[in-house]
């Protein structure tokens, strides 16, 4: 996926910067995005990659708050806990995955 396959209002929101969010626990991020199946990250373009992530992370913890704290806490994320993770970020990548046609 090149700049050129957005639409002239993204390209210039891309050029702008696209918002990010400010992830203070970059610990439990890593654990959460660790996840998402690697191949998945490296298709999304890199200059977008950001934007996608930390949004993404912050959405979980808006919206699940009980599965985040499971994750900050030290050590492994819990079995239920992290299959539970898996299946939402999963789903929320597959969403925008498909939203944007990155195949």
């Amino acid at each position: 996926m090149e700049l050129t396959d957005f639409t002239e209002k993204e390209q210039e929101m891309i050029r702008l910067g696209l918002s990010t969010s400010e992830i203070s626990d970059k610990e439990t991020a890593t654990k959460i995005l660790g996840l998402v199946p690697q191949e998945w990250i490296k298709r999304i373009p890199f200059f977008v990659r950001k934007h996608a992530t930390t949004r993404t992370i912050k959405r979980i913890s808006f919206e699940h708050p009980e599965l985040y704290a499971a994750a900050q806490a030290s050590g492994e994320i819990p079995e239920k806990e992290r299959e539970e993770l898996r299946q939402i970020i999963t789903t929320i990548f597959e969403q925008k995955m498909n939203k944007h046609s990155i195949n």
